[in-house]
């Protein structure tokens, strides 16, 4: 047994958690009769119930930012800054009449830690918390209005716009917030009560009904702009307690212990990922895998939950896939039992039709993409395949923590990712997913991963261009395991040299052989292999930049082509899922849509490597390309040699567009159909590479300026930017391929010709 010596400072810190929680009762118990009088009279209610230590509050709360709130010993401690809040997800105020009440015990964590921050701090309630767009999840990461009560560091009241008297702050103090009618308005009333014995104080506010509707959450802040620093302030609460008539109890909105799975079934092995909080030393962590059996559940598996990524990864043989099996994953939280299930559906290798769902690139500002959501459930795809970039960086606010140590900058990401599983969870329950990481994933911009090697530094900044990966692989693995860690085993599994694994591999279900690829890991990085010069010729002359040596799939993936190309005759379909297109197939991008001609991020360069690329797969003359992240839906026929001698790819527009691009040629293209756009035929992309587009879903102009944005909410500005998703239908009887792009505001359920981008669906014979 391992013991660690405690410091004085962390005896001062025992000692002020025992002085809390003895003052904290005895306020409580001072209190109680009045409370327990105004939740008879205000129900529902809700009161707080934190055990342990861990960082993760409790399935009914959401931390913003996760990584600046805790639980340590019962009591939530919060890191003081600019937007911190700890939402209750169980409860919302309504438009309704009547009132509410919120209390809690607060104190000073460490007065002195903060310096002279610690008077411009505070500490309490925020009410009234709504987003853009309707929704209590929508508000948690998109807040636009709010009303704040609390309590400062120097020790006044305030509420709303109205400061008050001051309490002493050497002891905790009991706050509590009473909001009740009063004529055409309503009176909010801050009430603080030392634990000490000093003598209570209050301040009152007059708000409008309309301020009043939305979430409620407990608050430690501090002025400035919601950044990933923090003021060295903290602040205490314990026994949050909520009731009134106002207040809207929904108990089944919760997230977690367990918050969503994952799988994928592949040549009868099941691999299913099951995603946690970040967990206390005390808690459990092993979670279960059960099966239905008859009216009895059977615990088939068990996993460990991997401490940095918090994913329990379990791997199934002999998986009957000849029927659908209800499973859930177990897990016992503090004594209580806690279930989260789905179906393995049963491989539709016998249905006519194989539906493949594809998305990329969801920037965030619609989370949590209700309508997107209800319509995948409607147009019920067999797998979903999620190309890349199911996270940005500035997710749900507070910037990004890179440069952190792995456990802190892993928080971050596990907080944006928490919104990906939450908006996704009642599809991946019930079907198999292909969910890669792309750059943003990553938290780089953009991504040349140079075979896996750490990223050059440089006193200019990440300069991605350089090719590497900029975080640590510890948490690069962690990443790729919450999001790639159920597919099933790489066909070359050795890691890359710096220890950053791989996971290209192969998928065998409904009939389809699909390969899945990493075209971002082993690219070459540009400013690695081109000199400034030559980068600035080549915006005139692409084959310039086209220099022997680049790579862009590698050679592991370059033989693992070749022979699936070979294995892979068997199949009904055959599929490539990668991360971006093989060619630059547009034309604008960019605030205004400006003109750009030449990208060596996209799949187009090196141009040697890609050729080399689609070659292998001229041995497979049926295979379809599908991918995601240039922000535009595109389908083109590659041309290597010749017109149209290569593959046939599918780009699946952003789900929600944050740097929309276009396909607006010059001048219509070579040997179109005269039926089809004017942008459709035989071109050149910004790289000399031969392409035939056969149809593109472009924003609409002007769509990315904030003229064009003025008045509009998220979902409309999304629609207009050219946000949506995509669905491929394999016919296994007329063997075709049918390629659809969905606009982002449509209804499934009554779907009209306008919904699709101009030009779709588009049909496509097998072999194309």
């Amino acid at each position: 047994m391992r013991y660690r010596r405690s410091s004085p400072q962390d005896r001062a810190r025992e000692v002020a958690r025992r002085d809390f929680v003895k003052a904290a009762g005895t306020a409580t118990v001072s209190l109680g009769p009045r409370l327990r009088a105004a939740q008879a009279a205000q129900a529902p209610s809700f009161e707080s119930s934190w055990r342990g230590s861990r960082t993760w509050i409790g399935k009914e709360y959401w931390a913003n930012p996760l990584q600046n709130w805790r639980v340590e010993d019962g009591e939530v401690i919060a890191k003081a800054a600019a937007g911190r809040t700890l939402h209750l997800l169980t409860h919302q105020v309504t438009p309704s009449g009547g009132g509410f009440h919120l209390q809690a015990t607060v104190r000073l964590v460490s007065p002195s830690a903060g310096g002279e921050n610690v008077a411009r701090t505070w500490a309490g309630f925020v009410f009234g918390v709504r987003g853009g767009l309707a929704g209590y999840q929508h508000a948690l990461v998109q807040p636009v209005t709010s009303v704040a009560a609390g309590l400062r560091g120097d020790g006044r009241l305030f509420c709303g716009g109205t400061v008050g008297g001051s309490v002493p702050l050497d002891s905790p103090v009991r706050l509590t917030l009473t909001v009740r009618e009063a004529g055409s308005a309503y009176e909010a009333k801050l009430s603080a009560e030392p634990a000490s014995g000093g003598s209570p104080t209050q301040v009152a506010e007059t708000i409008g009904p309309s301020e009043l509707p939305g979430n409620i959450a407990l608050a430690a802040q501090a002025p400035g702009r919601a950044g990933p620093e923090t003021s060295g302030v903290e602040w205490g609460f314990r026994d949050w307690v909520v009731g009134g008539t106002k207040l809207a109890a929904h108990p089944d909105q919760t997230f977690g212990p367990i918050l969503w799975t994952q799988y994928a079934l592949s040549r009868g092995t099941l691999k299913l990922a099951a995603h946690f909080p970040p967990l206390g030393d005390e808690d459990e962590w092993t979670a279960r895998l059960q099966t239905r059996r008859g009216t009895r559940w059977a615990t088939i598996a068990s996993a460990a939950i991997e401490r940095l990524s918090r994913t329990a990864i379990f791997r199934v043989d002999g998986w009957d896939e000849s029927r659908d099996i209800e499973y859930r994953v177990a897990y016992t939280f503090q004594g209580e039992e806690h279930h989260w299930g789905g179906v393995v559906r049963k491989d539709p290798r016998e249905k006519e039709r194989l539906r493949i769902g594809v998305f990329s690139c969801d920037h965030g500002e619609v989370f949590p993409q209700r309508r997107l959501v209800r319509n995948i459930r409607l147009q019920d795809p067999d797998i979903a395949f999620f190309a890349g970039d199911q996270i940005y960086e500035g997710y749900g606010g507070f910037g990004v923590a890179r440069g952190k140590p792995s456990e802190e900058a892993m928080l971050d990401y596990l907080r944006k990712y928490w919104q990906f599983g939450w908006t996704w969870r009642s599809i991946l329950k019930d079907r198999p997913s292909i969910i890669i990481p792309d750059d943003h994933d990553v938290f780089q911009g953009n991504i040349w991963g140079q075979a896996g090697r750490a990223l050059p530094r440089s006193a200019e900044g990440p300069g991605f261009e350089r090719g590497g990966f900029l975080m640590e692989v510890d948490w690069v693995n962690a990443v790729q395991r919450t999001q790639s860690g159920h597919l099933p085993d790489p066909v070359d599994p050795a890691p890359c040299q710096s220890g950053i694994e791989v996971y290209f591999t192969e998928l065998r279900y409904g009939g389809a052989s699909i390969a899945i690829l990493e075209d971002r890991k082993f690219k070459t990085g540009p400013a690695d292999i081109l000199s400034p010069e030559q980068r600035a010729a080549g915006r005139t002359d692409p084959a310039v930049v086209d220099i022997e040596g680049a790579e862009l799939l590698g050679r592991r993936q370059e033989s693992f082509l070749k022979n699936w190309s070979r294995d892979s005759v068997d199949a009904d379909f055959r599929l490539v899922c990668s991360q971006t297109i093989f060619c630059k197939a547009t034309t604008h991008a960019g605030g205004r849509l400006q003109r750009r001609l030449i990208d060596l991020d996209c799949g187009g360069w090196p141009q040697a490597a890609r050729n080399r690329a689609l070659a292998i797969l001229q041995a497979a003359s049926n295979v379809i390309m599908l991918h995601g992240d240039q922000h535009i839906g595109s389908l083109v026929r590659h041309g290597i040699e010749e017109w149209e001698d290569g593959p046939v790819a599918f780009m699946a527009p952003g789900t929600s567009n944050g740097f929309p691009r276009a396909w607006w040629p010059d001048q219509p293209g070579q040997n179109r159909d005269p039926s089809a756009p004017a942008w459709t035929g035989r071109y050149r992309d910004g790289l000399g590479n031969r392409i035939t587009v056969l149809g593109a879903a472009n924003p609409d102009r002007n769509s990315n300026t904030r003229e064009g944005q003025e008045g509009l909410d998220a979902e409309q500005v999304a629609h207009r930017k050219g946000s949506g998703h995509s669905i491929v239908i394999l016919d296994r009887k007329e063997m075709t391929a049918s390629f659809e792009i969905w606009r982002h505001a449509f209804d499934a359920a009554k779907p009209r010709a306008q919904d699709l981008f101009p030009g779709f669906p588009i049909v496509v014979p097998l072999p194309a």
